[in-house]
Order: C-alpha cells, then structure tokens, then sequence
C-alpha cells in the first residue's frame, strides 16, 4: 500500500509487458551481486526436484523491496519489510511460480520461443526508435552479468506464470443464485442479547506462588525464547550538541540551487482503515471485514476521531500506530479503486461507502489538499535551514568521534576512558533481529555490536540521534532466560492463564444453562456483563459488539444461544432474539456491485486454489 496499499505481484501483473519491465528495471538496480562479501547459498528451495536458486530469490526480493520503497517513499524501512514478511512472501512467490510454470510446461500452455522473443524485443530498454537492437540486449546482460538463457528463463517464467493466472480468473462466473444468496446474507437482519465474561478483573484477582513458575516455564518455554543478543557500553554524540546557526543567504543559496525539490504535484493527504481480507477466507471472511469498515464509516461520521479509531481497528502495521496517516499522496502511487476513491473526496470527506481493493476492504478520509507548484522560498525556509542544520551537526558529531575513537578503542576501561572525555557511558542489550544477511538495511546498531567481537569498541556508527561509539562487553547465546530475570513475565502469563480458563469455564456454563432457561439469570450467574443490540446486518454492524461475535449472531438461528466467543475484552453469549429477512426490492440497486465482489472474490479463489 501506499502502506497496505502497494501494488502486489499479482496487481502488477496487468500487462505481461509491465511483468518483464518490473523485471528488468530490478536487474538494472541489483545486478547479480552477492551481499556482505560472501556466497550466498546456492539453493533457497527446491520444487518437485527443480532447484530455486539464491540469485533468483535476491533478483526477486530487491523487486519488491523496490516496489515497496517507491510506494512507502521515506516511510519504507527495512523494519517495515520485516513485519510485513517480504522474505516470506518472495519465498512463497517462487515456490507458487515453480508450480505453476510445471504444470503449464506439462500441459503445453508454456510461452513458446518466438512469444518470448516478441515480449523482449517490446521491452523500451532495448529498443532505439521504437526497434528492437540486438547491441542494446547484449551490452544489458554484459552490465549485468547475466547470460542470455538466464535472463530469458526468468522472463518466460514470469509470462507463463501471467499468462495461467489470467486464463484461471478468466474462467470465473457468477449465478444469479449467488448475488442472491449474497444479498440476502449481507441484509439479513438480526437483534440478540448478549452477555460478556471478562477477562480483565480475572486476570486482576488472579495470584501466581512462586512454586508454580519453574513448572510453567518448563511447559512453555518457547513464549520467552529470546534470540542471540549483545550487552555492549556506548556513547552517543548527539546532534543537537554540535547545532550552529545557519544565515539567509546559506538557504536562498541553497533554494536556487535545488529548485526541483521543492516542484510538487496535486496531492491529498489520507488517512486510512483497513480490514484485510484472507485470500483463503471466503464469504465469511469478506462479510466480517465489510461490516467492520462500515461499522469505522459510521462511527467516523458520527463524530469520532478517525485516527483514534485507525489506531484501534486498522489492520495496516504501517499506518495504525499514526492514526491511519498515508501522508501526502499523488496520483499513480495506489491501486486504481483506492486512488479513484481517495481523489473524489474533498477535504474533512469520510469515504461513504467502504473501498474494495485486493487487500481488503477501506474506510477513507482526506485530511488536506496540497495543489501542485513550486513552493516559494518564503515555505521552505525553515526546511532548508533544518537541513543544513543537522547536515553540519551531523559532520561535526562525526569528526568528533573521529578524534575521540582511538582513545576509546585503547582503554582499558571504556566507561572511565568516556568520562575523562567528558562523555557519559550508557549500557545496553541487543537483540539479532532474524533477517536475511543483505536484504534490506539492517539496524546499524544491531549491526555493530554483532560485527564485534567481546572486547571491541566500533567505528562511528550514524543513528537518528546521532554518533555511537560502542563496546561489545558480553555474548549472550539464544535460548530461555533464567527464570530469575523473567520472574515477572511468568507470572504474568500464570495469572493470565488461570484467567482465561475460568472466563472459559464461566462462558460455557453460562451458555449452557442459557439453552436450558432463562438467558438474563444465566448471566448474572456467571458474573456477566450484560446488553442488547438494535438489529444488525453484515452491512450495518452493531455498536460496540466485536466483529466475531457479531458473527456467531448472524450465523445462529432466532431463539437459539451461541457457542462462547473469545475476544480480546473475554468471552460472549448471545441470544439471537430475532431474525428478519431482507427486503428484496433492494437488490436491483446493488447487483453490480455485488456482482464484481463475488467475481473478486472467485477469482482469487480460483487462483490460489
């Protein structure tokens, strides 16, 4: 996404032509070097005994890294790829493609030689004047040292792999028994009682004996593994001591200098909630995310603050923790039903309906409007000046780390050597992160302190804040901590676990009785929060009621109770009190829409299938 927004393998592959150019501009940025000054293994996966080799899986990787980095912009970061699994997802594409392009060459639907050399000769890099020269194409694959049957095979597998995904969602249809089917489940009606058990007070009443957490740390021992880490001393030259101030006439020479950075296009500035929905999930899955979404409209447009309810309910690890914030965006940065929707809002505008993209469904607000032009000196002087500001902090925190290293690295005592220095020592621990070695900027402190062996102290290492020199003072193998430095977690996760099962237990005693009598008595019994709700659909949530819950009402029949429901809050009950049936009249009105969802949806079904 801009965030979840960006444009997947699958939503990039709208034109083969696209495919092989996404593949090409890769080639021209990564080559087929290798990382760290190492081999790289030879072998990343193997399929039905055909053998995926490291330097695909790193070509492919840097392609999304890439495409991720044009989208996210200065928001991408390789912390970013990591929650977002990038290794995994490469691994998985390649695997995917391995099988697809096997089942294709089995079955004679693999792109033959004279489409393949066709697709090359249209690719605009090796063409002069709209022909294809063969000059061009050989001095690309000398640049990049890679042969000819290399680079053909990856291209004739990412066409053959195009070329199978267009022909299976092409042969995807929807009855008119489905749209009905579908309409009825989003407009069907329901009002139910609910009872909540909740786990917080448990929790809060529940009491952990210091005999009990030796026995739970043996039994759950992988919930607090800790990876291989570094406790290192350092000392930061922070920034902010080396600021000088910067004159007029440094930012209008600055200004004059850079005029195009300060050129920008018409913008908006978005903010976003996101419910995913599970390419496996199915009609259930879809149904849950739409109504959560209209639930976050509704509540938007009824006065609550959107970022609040982003941070709350957004599904976007890169958004959610700044209320949804996309930042400024232009057009061609999104996926068409994103950007379509994003542009047709005005300022202060809260999406109307929720916005259908392959990631799921959006709730949409424009948080402002910049038109695009030159900004004038008067706007980005302050900007200019900050630059230059920490551009000469910068090389002043640097040239004094410079000076002070050597004594560093020949004391024998690093947090005295820091103090004569008139620095403070700090201390602290480390974690190695699990990434792959060269794909995406690693943390540079992490970095240091594994690159060193017990005893060294670092070069300068450039953090946000500013200049680190560290000492790597001990290694400490991965594995479980001591419980004596753990004590308070165990603890916890004993309370924790107490809890969960008496609110279990209380949910399904209350439950059962429930079925057997009277629903109201049955949740005082068990201690139970109680309430109603007005009726609800999947297209009209309920207020405050949680998505799964919601769920296990619209799925029970009227006059029937629901299995205990876990939510983050504890366990609920409901008691479907009636049910009421959609007015068909209203379908006419929504049968496209609901035709292209259900297409959709089938399609990527069919293809992940």
């Amino acid at each position: 996404m801009i965030t979840l927004m960006r444009r997947q393998r699958r939503a990039l592959q709208v034109g083969l032509l696209l495919v092989v150019a996404a593949f090409v501009a890769s080639l021209f940025v990564f080559g087929t070097r290798g990382f760290d000054g190492g081999g790289p293994p030879d072998t990343v996966a193997t399929v039905n005994g055909e053998r995926i080799s490291f330097e695909r899986y790193q070509r492919r990787y840097q392609a999304y890294y890439d495409a991720y980095a044009q989208i996210y912009r200065e928001r991408f970061s390789s912390e970013l790829a990591e929650r977002l699994g990038l290794a995994q997802q490469v691994v998985n594409d390649l695997v995917q493609e391995a099988l697809v392009v096997q089942r294709a060459r089995a079955e004679g639907f693999e792109l033959s030689d004279e489409e393949l050399n066709a697709r090359i000769q249209a690719i605009p890099a090796f063409q002069d004047g709209g022909r294809f020269v063969l000059k061009r194409y050989e001095e690309f694959l000398r640049r990049r040292g890679i042969s000819a049957a290399a680079f053909e095979d990856e291209v004739r597998r990412e066409l053959t792999r195009a070329r199978v995904e267009a022909t299976v969602r092409g042969s995807v249809t929807v009855s008119e028994a489905e749209i009905e089917q579908a309409f009825a489940m989003r407009r069907e009606e329901v009002r139910a009682a609910w009872a909540l058990v909740e786990l917080g007070p448990l929790v809060a009443a529940a009491t952990a004996a210091d005999s009990e957490l030796p026995d739970y740390l043996a039994k759950h021992g992988d919930e607090f593994r800790q990876p291989e880490r570094r406790r290192v001393q350092y000392v930061l030259l922070a920034e902010k001591d080396f600021t000088k101030p910067i004159g007029d006439a440094e930012v209008e020479k600055y200004y004059a200098a850079h005029q195009k950075e300060f050129e920008t296009p018409h913008q908006v500035r978005a903010a976003h909630v996101l419910a995913r929905v599970p390419d496996t999930g199915g009609s259930a899955a879809e149904d849950k995310a739409r109504a959560k979404i209209v639930d976050v409209i509704r509540r938007a447009k009824a006065g609550e603050d959107f970022a609040k309810l982003a941070r709350e309910l957004s599904d976007d690890p890169g958004s959610a923790p700044n209320g949804g914030d996309l930042g400024l965006v232009s057009r061609g940065e999104m996926v068409p039903q994103f950007e379509q929707a994003v542009f047709a809002l005005k300022k202060g505008e809260v999406s109307p309906e929720p916005v259908r993209t392959p990631f799921g469904f959006h709730a949409i607000k424009v948080v402002a409007v910049q038109e695009g032009g030159r900004k004038p000196l008067r706007e980005v002087a302050a900007q200019i000046r900050g630059r230059l500001v920490a551009e000469a902090a910068e090389a002043a925190a640097r040239a004094r780390a410079d000076a002070i290293g050597s004594e560093l690295r020949a004391a024998k005592d690093f947090g005295a050597a820091a103090k004569a220095l008139g620095l403070t020592p700090l201390e602290a621990t480390l974690v190695k992160s699990d990434r792959l070695a060269g794909l995406g900027a690693p943390d540079v402190l992490e970095e240091a302190a594994f690159g060193l062996t017990v005893g060294g102290v670092s070069a300068p290492v450039k953090t946000p804040t500013g200049i680190v020199l560290l000492k790597s003072v001990q290694a400490i193998p991965a594995g479980v901590p001591p419980l004596e430095e753990i004590k308070a977690k165990v603890a916890d996760a004993v309370k924790r676990q107490k809890a969960e099962a008496v609110a279990a237990e209380r949910a399904r005693q209350l439950a059962a009785d429930a079925a057997a009598g009277d629903f109201a008595a049955a949740a005082r019994k068990a201690g139970a929060v109680t309430g109603q709700t007005p009726r609800f659909s999947r297209a009209k949530p309920a207020e405050k009621l949680p998505g799964d819950a919601q769920v296990a009402g619209l799925e029970t029949p009227a006059g029937r109770v629901t299995a205990p429901v876990r939510t983050q809050q504890g366990y609920y009950v409901l008691n479907v009190l009636e049910r009421v049936a959609p007015d068909t009249a209203g379908l006419a009105a929504e049968r496209e829409k609901i035709l292209r969802e259900l297409l959709n949806r089938k399609q990527s079904l069919a293809w992940e299938s």
